[in-house]
């Protein structure tokens, strides 16, 4: 069983958006099986991987949301920005030895993962479709 299971509550129903997270939630599955094996170098590599395909996919909504000119942009980007912070800050306390990657980080994710989803993505994935935006 996976860590975060791929399903209709993760999808959004706009390609794109879906296939990026998708691989995010691909990717968090891998980095949960490593945190449980105690496979810590593997697994702080992948985060890092990780941090930069956040910042990508970031990247790419907030390139869709000014396309779209949604009403939501400043909330939603702020967000982001926010939890994108906050794993690199994560990070950074990782790779200086003062904490180390656990399945509890992990649980945050996932989290925020369903919840920026259901809040925030959802929406925009809506708005998108509805103006015919890929």
């Amino acid at each position: 069983m996976d860590f975060i299971e791929w399903d209709k509550r993760a999808m959004t129903n706009h390609v794109g958006m879906d296939k990026e997270h998708k691989k995010m939630v691909d990717d968090t599955n891998k980095l949960y099986n490593l945190v449980v094996a105690n496979k810590t170098d593997r697994a702080n590599k992948l985060l890092n991987k990780i941090l930069d395909d956040f910042k990508i996919h970031f990247e790419s909504e907030d390139l869709l949301m000014k396309k779209s000119k949604i009403p939501s942009y400043i909330s939603h980007k702020l967000e982001h920005e926010r939890f994108y912070n906050k794993i690199r800050d994560l990070k950074i306390r990782i790779e200086s030895g003062k904490e180390n990657l656990s399945v509890t980080h992990l649980k945050i994710v996932k989290i925020w993962f369903f919840n920026h989803l259901e809040f925030k993505d959802s929406h925009l994935a809506n708005y998108l479709n509805e103006h015919s935006i890929k």
